[in-house]
């Protein structure tokens, strides 16, 4: 196992030429700064042999651009992330550049952490689905001249931000229970300090109160029984509709719905804010409201660029239109 990473010195030294001629060659300027085709396949030879990997960063620093965006999201591990952040890399990478993917697991100082990190590796710019509110980030943000996007969750007011109205779009599911609840379950499983959620549940109250629906907010435990419990207790508090505030709740929800053997729409309705691909698979199949991600993803990419270009410019903000997918069970 080789100690250290080879450098252009160690290369330079081991063909007794100056590290200029060196990378002059791996930059493909041999020609430009004729240096004899002998040489050249000399220096990629032992380039070869060395196993030789550029160091990209240090590169960036000398010609003051890296080609590499960070980008900053809250759960990876929700495919509605998943999905964005492959939309992203592979917009960026038409455009020349690479990105950084890091996630901060809804967790404010590890997100500090991250986008410091981000900002040490002389990245060029950064997207960011801040897990919160964004007062702990603007220090940071301030104190660097690298331009920034958010995406999907909402940060500075004056910034650009691509995604979607989430009150508003919140608000219009409510009335589209074919029958008007009776009694409501807007149900999340996660902080409402997280501005998307807070804002879908602002959106269904609001809903709600314009129906004059009767209605009750729900945080899911973590626990399968417990979560069987309480969805066994809004049953039997006359909850006959359901507005899970993402897909992975409604997965839940819909389990512990099967495990108390309740028959949708007969019995009860529901209504996903989030699609996802397993509801069509459902008998009724599940109606939801798709996010139109990979525009969120492209707008947020072109967005990105624009700013790489001239960060002088005001930010703005772009919502996006979502997708009502009627199917059987509201």
């Amino acid at each position: 196992m080789r100690e250290k990473r080879t450098s252009i010195t160690d290369l330079a030294n081991s063909l007794g030429v100056s590290k200029a001629t060196v990378s002059f060659v791996l930059n493909g300027k041999g020609d430009e700064y004729h240096i004899s085709k002998g040489m050249q396949a000399k220096i990629h030879a032992k380039a070869k042999e060395l196993a030789y990997v550029p160091n990209f960063f240090a590169k960036g620093l000398r010609h003051g651009k890296t080609k590499t965006v960070g980008l900053l999201v809250g759960d990876i591990s929700n495919a509605f992330y998943g999905e964005l952040c492959k939309t992203i890399q592979e917009e960026l990478y038409k455009q020349g550049y690479n990105v950084l993917i890091v996630n901060s697991n809804d967790n404010p100082e590890a997100e500090c952490v991250l986008l410091n990190e981000l900002i040490q590796r002389s990245i060029d710019g950064m997207i960011i689905s801040p897990c919160n509110s964004i007062e702990t980030l603007i220090p940071i943000l301030r104190s660097t001249h690298i331009p920034f996007v958010f995406t999907d969750r909402i940060g500075d007011e004056n910034a650009d931000f691509v995604g979607i109205n989430n009150e508003k779009e919140a608000e219009k599911l409510v009335s589209k229970f074919s029958v008007k609840p009776n009694r409501l379950a807007i149900i999340s499983q996660h902080s409402n300090a997280i501005s998307t959620i807070n804002s879908r549940i602002n959106g269904a109250v609001k809903g709600c109160e314009k129906g004059n629906i009767e209605h009750v907010l729900v945080n899911l435990p973590s626990e399968e029984s417990e979560i069987i419990a309480a969805i066994k207790d809004l049953l039997d508090s006359g909850v006959d509709s359901f507005l899970p505030l993402n897909n992975k709740v409604a997965l839940k929800t819909l389990a512990s719905l099967k495990q108390l053997n309740m028959e949708i729409p007969k019995q009860v309705r529901i209504i996903s804010f989030d699609d996802s691909e397993a509801f069509s698979y459902f008998s009724p199949a599940i109606t939801a409201l798709l996010q139109p991600i990979d525009l969120i993803g492209k707008e947020t990419s072109l967005r990105m660029l624009e700013r790489l270009k001239d960060p002088s410019n005001p930010g703005k903000h772009l919502m996006v239109s979502c997708t009502f997918i009627a199917r059987g069970s509201h």
